[in-house]
């Protein structure tokens, strides 16, 4: 089948975008570019057809091509880890910021529920290009995560410390700045993507109107803090509908907000 009759016909089922990355991963080409160089030729595109309808029935892209983009680079995803998405991104801009106000020229950071490892590989090279020394953690309660992160971490050369742990419970030692992209979507929201059912419940999922973890490992940091020297920071992402909540919470243990926008909540303690 000559490779633009398959374009058509898949985009008349599915987004174009997604019809053009779906042809590309099954046929082995570097980018979109190449649809267009072979677009006359024919192809054998029996596997484009099984990707194609895996789509259609609702299987975010991202799982069916085995990646998906953060922060400008590619992080391999599969059905035991989150789909990294733009918001998060603000998690780095964040942390980066708070790094440069503190004039830190070294910085200790530890990732709670990393998933695909995409928060602290990208906060690791893009603070070695700034030139600032960085020990970094990253923890997650599901193995098959993990390993994910971990080959990630490889492909990008990221030096970071992956180990199993339920929020702090494994960690001996606070860091400079907790950075945390829990599970926070309450099973009673109806305004959710349907494409959640795809991804794993407990990465998504959380009890107290999505707030149980995230109030969790506020109380376990101050539990934790007891002599520590200095500044400390604890960044989170919550939805806009739990901000007040957040605060209000963390604000009772003391703790100070020094900055929130639309998904992210930083305080200092």
């Amino acid at each position: 089948m000559k490779l633009i009759e398959w374009v058509k016909q898949a985009k008349t089922k599915i987004d174009s975008l997604d019809a053009e990355l779906i042809a590309v991963k099954a046929l082995g080409f570097y980018d979109r570019v190449e649809i267009a160089l072979h677009s006359d030729d024919d192809y054998d595109m029996s596997l484009a057809d099984e990707m194609l309808e895996r789509r259609a029935s609702g299987l975010p892209l991202a799982y069916i091509i085995g990646k998906k983009e953060f922060f400008g680079r590619d992080f391999t995803v599969n059905k035991n880890v989150l789909i990294p998405r733009p918001e998060t991104e603000q998690i780095i801009l964040s942390t980066l910021s708070i790094v440069k106000s503190e004039k830190m020229s070294d910085v200790s950071i530890l990732d709670i529920g990393t998933g695909s490892g995409c928060i602290p590989i990208t906060l690791k090279l893009e603070l070695r290009s700034d030139g600032i020394e960085s020990k970094i953690s990253a923890v997650d309660i599901s193995k098959p995560a993990l390993e994910i992160a971990k080959e990630n971490a490889a492909r990008y050369g990221a030096d970071i410390d992956f180990y199993e742990s339920n929020l702090l419970e494994n960690v001996a030692e606070l860091p400079d700045i907790i950075i945390a992209n829990l599970p926070y979507v309450d099973i009673n929201w109806d305004w959710t993507s349907p494409e959640l059912k795809f991804e794993p419940a407990m990465a998504l999922f959380a009890e107290d109107g999505g707030l149980k973890l995230i109030k969790q490992l506020i109380s376990d940091v101050v539990s934790k803090k007891n002599d520590l020297l200095g500044k400390h920071f604890l960044i989170l992402e919550a939805d806009t509908s739990q901000h007040d909540d957040v605060i209000g919470y963390a604000r009772s243990f003391g703790l100070e907000l020094i900055s929130h926008n639309s998904f992210i909540l930083a305080f200092k303690y």
